[in-house]
């Protein structure tokens, strides 16, 4: 089994031949996914198998590594570990989807290489909760400085009875109307 995995594939011709690879991945160069992740980016290791099995293609992959999050509640960095199998059934037209074993999610593919880095971007930003966040109890929160004096009344900003009208002075685009209505 090769230790790279190649930028594009044909995945007739790699379900054809049984094609298996297995390669890494380095975060920082996945632009969708960097963007919900704080550094350092860190690494995943994918191991991916084409399959045929007479008319029916398919890829299974299995990501491992660790993605460093910001926590929404803590605002500090959240590693969420990475241990995903994943099963794509490859598919020419719609129609084929009613074929697709339990488990498999379509991926639907034409004459053209697949981009194989976007396959794994996709599916890791697919193990991404919609808000991330430690686990309750164990976020490092990083609370301001209590207020320690008594409330007097006088740490509020009179506000005046009646505001100031503030002046349109921009021409009123319908007067031209107004005039032929006279």
């Amino acid at each position: 089994m090769p230790e790279r995995l190649p930028l594009f594939i044909n995945p007739e011709r790699a379900a054809a031949r049984g094609y298996e690879a297995s390669g890494v991945y380095m975060l920082e160069k996945m632009d969708r996914l960097r963007e919900r992740l704080i550094e350092p980016y860190g690494k995943v290791e994918v191991r991916l198998k084409f399959d045929k099995d007479g008319r029916r293609k398919s890829l299974a992959g299995h990501i491992v590594g660790e993605m460093v999050v910001e926590c929404q509640r803590c605002m500090s960095a959240l590693e969420m570990p990475i241990d995903h199998h994943f099963q794509l059934g490859l598919i020419e037209t719609e129609a084929e989807i009613d074929g697709l074993l339990p488990g498999e999610e379509p991926l639907m593919i034409s004459n053209e290489d697949l981009f194989l880095a976007d396959i794994i971007e996709d599916e890791l930003e697919l193990l991404l909760p919609m808000v991330v966040m430690h686990d309750a109890g164990s976020c490092e929160l990083r609370a301001m400085p209590a207020f320690t004096g008594a409330f007097t009344g006088e740490e509020i900003e009179e506000i005046p009875d009646e505001a100031p009208e503030i002046e349109d002075k921009r021409p009123n685009p319908f007067a031209v109307l107004v005039e032929l209505k006279k």
